[in-house]
């Protein structure tokens, strides 16, 4: 009787994306603008204005672009909000983003 012979395979796919090198970090958020980026999912009408509040006590001239401004980053004009996103950003003058997300 012959030995039994198993395939094996991989459970991983081979990925369906490029992979990009990161941005670089900022040195300081001091004198920086900050935009807010949400979800719509999980109270982030509640932490942003805490965040903003922390941050802008601990870096002087940091400013904040609302998540208001960019619309909502999940949900039925996800595709349109994240396409125009790049440009959004760079007429903003937005040098980091905070992305809030809920579960």
């Amino acid at each position: 009787m012959t030995e039994p012979s198993y395939d094996v395979v991989w459970p991983g796919a081979p990925s369906g994306i490029e992979h990009r090198d990161l941005a670089p970090r900022l040195d300081t958020l001091e004198g920086k603008r900050i935009g807010f980026l949400w979800d719509y999912l999980f109270r982030g009408d509640e932490l942003f204005p805490i965040l903003e509040r922390e941050l802008a006590a601990r870096y002087e001239g940091v400013t904040f672009v609302g998540y208001e401004t960019f619309g909502n980053t999940h949900g039925g004009d996800e595709t349109a909000v994240i396409d125009r996103l790049p440009d959004s950003l760079r007429s903003r003058a937005v040098d980091a983003v905070v992305s809030g997300m809920g579960c």
